[in-house]
């Protein structure tokens, strides 16, 4: 990033990415004063750091909350330097569900096994993480309720959320936690650079949640694939044969039940 790191003036107005499908450009690095989102998986240009997503310290720990052969359906790099402001609003993880079809009743039930874990592992200290404790497994509190009432997606910025924690991490520390959680990242003015790896693992044994459909089998190239290590190859593999027996993101808030069928194997 230091390499890519624009010198001189830059647009000091707050920026999200411009596509967070896709990702930021590591050509762009600090063009803007704005919080950048790069995509590990699908961007050769992060080639050197795919070891991590296969490090048997990040998979042991996962392993011990889901069932099975982990798959990586999320790999991304969150950075931004100091004096960036970076707000996201409170949300849980479920943007990708129509709003009239958010049933938190269903979707949020302590019997129904939610096959997503998401990582967060900072290189340097951050400060950004904010959680509401034990939300991943119960529908709103009326409070709660009141802060989403316009929106099921995200609260407003400046949406206060009772019994919020604020997690702070140091590098090799990491928090693990179900997506579905009611969380979001803030920090008004970084005090320093910000370099936090984004990890998003589901069990083989079990159906993907909705959280699983973002890689583009288009952007695995055979020359790319050609380049990554076996390992991390063979990571990709499971993720697209997985895709190919779940095909349908919307299935997984309409259909999968808790106690759905295994999975097929993987490769």
């Amino acid at each position: 990033l230091d390499r890519h790191r624009a010198s001189g003036p830059v647009d000091a107005s707050f920026h999200s990415s411009e596509n967070q499908h896709h990702g930021d450009r590591l050509a762009g690095y600090g063009a803007k004063a704005k919080h950048y989102y790069f995509h590990l998986l699908t961007d050769p240009s992060f080639l050197s750091i795919q070891h991590v997503f296969h490090h048997p310290a990040i998979l042991g720990a996962i392993a011990r909350i889901l069932d099975g052969p982990l798959i990586i359906n999320n790999a991304s790099l969150f950075a931004a330097e100091p004096r960036t402001s970076y707000l996201l609003p409170w949300h849980r993880d479920v943007i990708q569900i129509p709003q009239a079809e958010v049933d938190q009743v269903a979707l949020f039930d302590r019997d129904r096994f939610h096959n997503s874990v998401q990582i967060n592992l900072p290189l340097v200290d951050d400060e950004t993480l904010w959680v509401v404790p034990g939300s991943h497994h119960r529908v709103d509190t009326p409070a709660e309720a009141a802060a989403f009432a316009g929106s099921k997606h995200y609260a407003p910025l400046d949406a206060v959320m009772p019994c919020a924690l604020n997690v702070r991490m140091r590098p090799g520390q990491a928090a693990l936690y179900n997506n579905n959680l009611i969380h979001r990242g803030a920090n008004p003015c970084f005090r320093w650079p910000r370099r936090s790896l984004h990890l998003g693992y589901h069990g083989a044994h079990r159906p993907p949640t909705w959280h699983f459909y973002l890689l583009d089998e288009r952007r695995f190239t055979q020359a790319y694939r050609a380049r990554m290590t076996p390992e991390v190859r063979a990571m990709i593999d499971a993720y697209f044969a997985c895709r190919r027996a779940y095909p349908r993101m919307e299935d997984t808030w309409r259909e999968f039940p808790a106690s759905a069928k295994a999975a097929p194997s993987t490769p």
